[in-house]
């Protein structure tokens, strides 16, 4: 059942790699869902999936990558239906995108203004002037001076936050009523990560996009996400309000990633960890995927593999300390 309200709705997304050693699972059996004009941090060490999800969503995985099962639905649509052309109508004009390399993202051999008006004249059919003048209204927008001049100008005559702000710009010029942003921030530095971050905010609450931000950090997602889902070795292992899942962490996983994060007030010589790596995909463990590395695990956990069950009023995690698989609860958890 899809419901109304959700700008999206993933049920069951499986997509593999399909590599000469085998699959690499890398998601596998995904939910989540995102209400219209909310925001959604998808969270998770790298190699867990996030970005996976990100291009199953919009259908543009690279090779070797194919989605074997599952539903997307965006808007009441199952987008995995729809053919190659289909798709190129829903993205940039009702799904936008703001990828982690502006480099591989802007085609250097064209100009910037033209790259912000082409969605504009195949998706809404402006010609070329209205859509070079709305370009230069969305540079406007975006904080970029100068934008006159900065739209005759080619990505390599730009700064690394000034390419970002373009991304940005061309994610919004058809007024999408998702945005997905995967890492908006990494390659620049930390003064301009803010500036971008509260830029994407007020953008998206500018146009009334909802919003999927994809990242490493949960200091961001406390920012300027309502709810958020914690990713691992291809599934999401816990899901709700930011605030709750912050505050009041349930998976032993979601613990151990908030205890590794420095705290001002504490002089601690060094932080604490999650013993072990991520998984490799090709052959990840049985049962829960976390129970390798887990310091609560019990025999149960090697074997059947937890599924997300509500811990609290929209907080769910999937970990068998909450189905009554395992009797003994730690406080830590309570």
């Amino acid at each position: 059942m899809v419901h109304n309200h959700n700008i999206l709705t993933i049920r069951g997304l499986k997509t593999y790699f399909y590599t000469p050693s085998g699959p690499v699972k890398a998601v596998d059996g995904v939910n989540l869902e995102i209400r219209k004009g909310e925001a959604v941090g998808l969270v998770g060490e790298t190699g867990s999936g996030k970005s996976a999800t990100a291009l199953s969503i919009v259908k543009l995985l690279p090779h070797p990558g194919k989605i074997v099962g599952g539903e997307v639905y965006f808007e009441g649509e199952n987008i995995l239906t729809k053919t190659t052309k289909e798709m190129r109508m829903v993205r940039g004009a009702r799904i936008g995108m703001i990828f982690q390399d502006p480099l591989t993202s802007l085609n250097p051999a064209l100009k910037i203004g033209y790259q912000i008006a082409e969605p504009l004249m195949l998706h809404q059919g402006l010609n070329k002037s209205r859509a070079l003048k709305r370009a230069v209204e969305m540079l406007k927008l975006v904080g970029i001076p100068e934008p006159e001049k900065r739209i005759n100008q080619y990505q390599h005559e730009l700064s690394g936050g000034m390419k970002q702000r373009v991304m940005i710009a061309m994610a919004l010029t058809c007024n999408p009523s998702l945005l997905i942003a995967d890492e908006p921030t990494t390659s620049l530095d930390v003064t301009i990560q803010v500036q971008i971050l509260d830029l994407i905010t007020q953008m998206r609450k500018k146009f009334g996009s909802s919003l999927l931000l994809i990242t490493h950090n949960l200091g961001v997602v406390s920012e300027i996400c309502d709810k958020v889902a914690v990713m691992y070795a291809g599934n999401i292992i816990e899901f709700g309000n930011v605030k709750s899942v912050l505050k009041h962490p349930k998976h032993p996983y979601t613990v151990g990633l908030l205890d590794s994060i420095p705290k001002k007030e504490e002089e601690r010589d060094e932080l604490p960890f999650i013993p072990g790596n991520v998984p490799r995909m090709i052959e990840p463990p049985s049962g829960c995927r976390f129970h390798p590395r887990c310091s609560f695990a019990e025999e149960v956990c090697s074997r059947v593999r937890p599924d997300l069950v509500e811990v609290e009023s929209g907080q769910v995690a999937a970990c068998h300390l909450y189905n009554g698989m395992i009797q003994a609860k730690p406080k830590r958890l309570n």
